[in-house]
């Protein structure tokens, strides 16, 4: 009997050790930077089923300004129909500082990053840089999809322009002074 507990705790001790290293393997890697490139890099093409194949369906995505909340894919569809518009296109972006984390067991990915992420309306460009942008990827029927997305900017890094129209209030009241 203590022969076969032995056994069964180093099997486990052994397959605890081989999920973990999978979850290492650069293929793993690979697949999930991919994943998080195309959460951006979709909007290039505009593929907007290839965009929704990169979600759960019970994801959460909260970006950069408070109306920007997503419960659920539903409601991401619905979010995301302003990017349908014609004179919007993505044209470019690019992660610095890409980190990615996986869980023990392999099937959860996390990672943190600074994005700048460009496009145009109506031939205009217009960019997003070095948002702090970080997320939680799980791994699904083979497939690595977002659960969690977040994007803000430090207090100390918030573009000019964000403060003056989100704080305009305490601008105009100082020049009146």
């Amino acid at each position: 009997m203590r022969r076969m507990y032995c056994a069964l705790v180093l099997i486990a001790s052994f397959a605890g050790v081989c999920l973990n290293a999978a979850a290492g393997e650069p293929a793993e890697q690979a697949a999930v930077k991919k994943a998080i490139e195309q959460s951006i890099g979709w909007a290039v093409e505009k593929d907007f089923e290839a965009m929704f194949r990169l979600w759960g369906d019970d994801l959460f995505h909260f970006w950069l300004f408070s109306d920007s909340q997503v419960i659920g894919l539903e409601s991401f569809k619905k979010y995301a129909e302003q990017w349908r518009d014609p004179d919007f296109r993505g044209t470019r972006f690019a992660f610095r500082d890409l980190r990615i984390r996986f869980s023990r067991a392999g099937d959860v990915a996390w990672y943190s990053c600074f994005l700048d992420d460009c496009g145009s309306f109506k031939g205009k460009e217009s960019c997003l840089n070095d948002v702090f942008q970080t997320g939680v990827l799980e791994k699904r029927d083979g497939r690595w999809v977002h659960v969690l997305m977040h994007g803000s900017y430090p207090v100390d890094k918030i573009p000019e322009k964000y403060v003056r129209h989100f704080y305009r209030g305490l601008f105009q009241d100082a020049e009146k002074k």
